[in-house]
């Protein structure tokens, strides 16, 4: 694909750069009372405009055609992920499956272990699925923001409230400091979505101690932030985080459920709000997460 392309432009290029080259010497040839440009000239003169395009075009098929097979990669390794990310709970929905229709004479109580492996699995399928069309719509454009004014402490608290069972189930503490009525221009939707992938995530990779949320705004910008004494990672994957499908390899064994899309979607959903979004952490110490919305 990307070959054909550059093929394309190349030869593009040189038909409009030749097709001009030749009405010009043509006006030269046919207008000059001289007769200076003979026939052998003239097509020697072609003969190197039409070489110096050809190779001003491959210089310059080669910087236009970059972004598109970075793209296109991308594209490439987005689509291998994904199948490798649905392959997982295909294959056990099918292995349960199977159990469930050898034992055909059981009844459905004696199966419910089986079928609730199904279960599960579908809803991280379905899940799954979810966070692939969200981020395929925002790379065209398709998934859009529908912006409203609303009080952005209370859309947190409202993310926040169903973390609460989680939290006392694994004994963390969850602090909570929010600068009331403050009003904010966004999708409480999204907003609500972003708060509950960084909770999540806070939760997921702490097995006790804290996890805390602040709320807070200046004349510039609105900052909300998410840290935790969590198992913390390593600065180099600070970077990587926020990257479509990037698991930290120790993480990824203490949260097989999750597809490593949350991170990439909280991300877009800041940067469609006109803001970004940040990450520090240290080993053994904990996480934090700091966005920065604009606050007017």
């Amino acid at each position: 694909m990307i070959k054909y392309l550059r093929k394309r432009f190349i030869f593009f290029n040189i038909l409009v750069i030749s097709s001009i080259a030749v009405v010009i010497g043509l006006f030269i040839f046919l207008g000059s009372p001289r007769n200076d440009m003979t026939p052998h000239r003239y097509i020697t003169m072609l003969l190197v405009v039409i070489f110096m395009v050809y190779i001003g075009s491959l210089i310059l098929s080669k910087v236009a055609i970059r972004p598109i097979q970075a793209a296109w990669q991308k594209q490439l390794d987005f689509t291998a992920d994904a199948s490798h990310e649905l392959r997982t709970p295909i294959t056990v929905i099918q292995t349960n499956l199977d159990l469930v229709m050898d034992n055909r004479e059981e009844t459905v109580e004696s199966q419910m272990k089986w079928l609730k492996n199904i279960k599960a699995e579908n809803q991280r399928m379905s899940k799954l699925v979810d966070d692939l069309l969200t981020l395929s719509r925002a790379d065209t454009d398709q998934q859009m923001v529908e912006k409203e004014m609303f009080m952005l402490d209370e859309a947190i608290l409202e993310s926040f409230a169903p973390f609460e069972a989680l939290a006392n189930e694994k004994n963390i503490k969850l602090n909570v400091a929010i600068n009331n009525q403050i009003a904010f221009f966004g999708d409480r939707k999204r907003i609500k979505q972003l708060i509950v992938v960084i909770l999540d995530n806070a939760l997921n990779y702490t097995d006790s101690g804290t996890v805390s949320v602040k709320l807070a705004q200046s004349e510039k910008e609105i900052t909300i932030t998410v840290s935790d004494t969590g198992h913390g990672m390593e600065a180099e994957h600070l970077n990587k985080i926020f990257d479509r499908f990037y698991r930290v390899s120790k993480t990824k064994k203490l949260n097989q459920d999750g597809s490593g899309l949350g991170l990439s979607i909280a991300k877009w959903i800041v940067q469609e709000h006109g803001g970004w979004i940040q990450a520090t952490s240290t080993v053994g110490v904990g996480t934090s997460f700091v966005v920065h919305l604009p606050s007017k």
